[in-house]
Formats: C-alpha cells, sequence, structure tokens
C-alpha cells in the first residue's frame, strides 16, 4: 500500500481554480485567511509573497508553486512595500468558473493562476498538521519543473475557458496539481519531514505503515507488527515512536478511526459494519474508540458532516 496515496484520497480533496491575473507592476494583491488551503501558481514573471506574521518577503520566480497549507493571510506584490489594491477572500467568493482579472500597468509582466483545496475536513487529518506552513516548489531557470509542466499548461489553458466541462477540468487538475505538489515537497523534506511523512523514508517503519494501511482490519499487535518488518519487538516499538510520534497502536487507531470518519462522512454504511471494516468486533467498542478518538460519537459525526456549510447555503 502507498501510504501516502491512502492518506491523500481520505482528504476528500476539492480543488478550486479562482482566477488567472495578468498583471503590470505596480500591483498588490492581498489573501484573507481561510479555512482551506491556498495556491498560486507564478506562470511567467516575477513577484513577492509575503506572509502575515512573517517580516521577510519571499521572491518568487516563473515557474514556482506554492501552497500554502493552513490558508495564512499573504500578499502577492510586485513591490513588497506596496499597500494592497484588492483584498480577495477565495472561501467566501469562489466563483462559478475561473475569472480572468488584469492590472494594467506600465511596469513588467507578471501572470498568475490562483485557487485553493478544500480538504472538507477540519485540523485533525493526519496529513495537515505535518506539512510546512508553506510548500514552494521552485521551478528551474524560469520554467516549470518537467513533472509539473503538463498539468499546469492544461490547467492555465482550461482557465477562462468557455468550452463545455472547463470547470469540471480545472477542479480535477487542480486536485492533480495539490498531489503532484505535496509528493514533491516529501521527497525534497526526505527525513527531515515530521512524523509519519518522515517515516515512510525508513525501509522498516514505512513498510509496517504500508502494511497498516494494506488491512487497518487486522488485529494488528506491536509483535505482529514488529514481525512484519523482522524487527524484534522493543526495537520497532522504540524506532516507530521515535520517527512517528506516536506508538504503532495508536497509529492503528488513530488511522482506523480517520477510516471511518470517511465510511460516515461520505458512505450510507451502518455503524456496524463500519465497526466491522476497521477492526472491531463490537460497535460499541468501535463508537468508545471513534468517540475518544474524535471528540465526538459516530452517529453525531455523521449528521454535522452531512450539515450544508454556510457558505453552501448562501
Amino acid at each position: 500500500m502507498d501510504v501516502l496515496t491512502d492518506v491523500l484520497n481520505s482528504l476528500r480533496l476539492h480543488g478550486t481554480l479562482y482566477c488567472r491575473s495578468i498583471l503590470r507592476a505596480p500591483w498588490c494583491l492581498a489573501f484573507g485567511a481561510t479555512r482551506a488551503a491556498t495556491f498560486h501558481v507564478i506562470e511567467g514573471g516575477s513577484c513577492w509573497l509575503t506572509i502575515e506574521g512573517q517580516p521577510t518577503p519571499i521572491p518568487l520566480a516563473g515557474g514556482d508553486v506554492i501552497v500554502l497549507p493552513r490558508g495564512a493571510a499573504h500578499q502577492i506584490s510586485s513591490d513588497p512595500a506596496l499597500p494592497p489594491v484588492v483584498t480577495i477572500q477565495l472561501d467566501n467568493e469562489v466563483p462559478d468558473a475561473c475569472e480572468v482579472r488584469q492590472v494594467d500597468g506600465a511596469g513588467p509582466q507578471t501572470v498568475l493562476l490562483c485557487g485553493l483545496f478544500d480538504y472538507a475536513h477540519d485540523n485533525g487529518h493526519p496529513l495537515l498538521g505535518l506539512l510546512s506552513p508553506l510548500l514552494h516548489i521552485s521551478g528551474e531557470q524560469g520554467q516549470l519543473v518537467p513533472w509539473l509542466d503538463a498539468t499546469l499548461k492544461f490547467l492555465a489553458s482550461e482557465a477562462g475557458s468557455q468550452q463545455p466541462g472547463a470547470v469540471t477540468l480545472t477542479r480535477r487538475l487542480a486536485d492533480i496539481l495539490f498531489i503532484q505538489i505535496v509528493r514533491a515537497w516529501v521527497v525534497q523534506a526526505g527525513e527531515a519531514a515530521r512524523g509519519w511523512l518522515g517515516a515512510l523514508h525508513d525501509p522498516q517503519i514505512g513498510a509496517a505503515l504500508g502494511a497498516i494501511h494494506r488491512n487497518p482490519a487486522h488485529p494488528w499487535t506491536v509483535e505482529a507488527l514488529a514481525m512484519e518488518v523482522a524487527m524484534s519487538r522493543s526495537g520497532f516499538a522504540a524506532r516507530f515512536t521515535a520517527l512517528v510520534g506516536e506508538t504503532p497502536l495508536q497509529y492503528v487507531t488513530n488511522w482506523r478511526m480517520r477510516a471511518a470518519a470517511g465510511m460516515l462522512q461520505h458512505g450510507a454504511l451502518g455503524t456496524a459494519e463500519i465497526a466491522h471494516r476497521v477492526g472491531y468486533g463490537s460497535e460499541i467498542a468501535f463508537s468508545k474508540a471513534f468517540k475518544r478518538t474524535l471528540g465526538v460519537a459516530p452517529g453525531a459525526y455523521r449528521r454535522s458532516q452531512r450539515q450544508p456549510r454556510p457558505e453552501a447555503m448562501a
């Protein structure tokens, strides 16, 4: 089992391309804080990123891609000393289709793609807390890195397109973009990545994580997991805890509950069947574990997740 794929699938990601902006200096766009992640692709030109609470602006160049996983407020500008000419609230002003915007100055031109990734999850998801506050994938000499090039060219060509299906295409391409960015960041960070993301680079602990994700309903014990990767029980337990940041059985329980949460949110299975699928023979035991992990009973969680969001009702 590809653990990262499994976790990314559980995010129930919804990508949206907000706008394609053609900007001639001077210009400055402010983006308010969001509950979702925001992203920007620098198609061409150059600009500056200023994140709220961080005094040092970050230079961006053509081919760069950035993601703010926690939706921090920020500004993108031709000059970090400029005040914003407009403030955009990406998660409250989502258009029906990607908009094309233009600022006509006398200076150099920069082209941006802006959008957001809505996880439809709270911050308890096992991926969100491990990502850096800023994911920055640099282009190569002003060009997009090869593995992003095809996706972003397709995305840019569909942005603002009036062709049938353009909205659906841009949303699917935005989802792919997120997966590509996270994968690149995990490879780039290597073992320095926090928690289980870094542990994926350890052959034995990575294999143990794969076994858990491949069969979460298996009656895992520390001994069984240690045998799976040919380690002693004590050595495995210590190494797993040091790399992942929680004990093996804590990880097993937390992942089972995350998998169960996905079934409750998006499926029609009853609680007893969900309990069985994540390794519990007793619905009562499952309900207790779910409430202990997520702070709410399974039935209440299902009802809360199926209520329309405020912005969807507006």
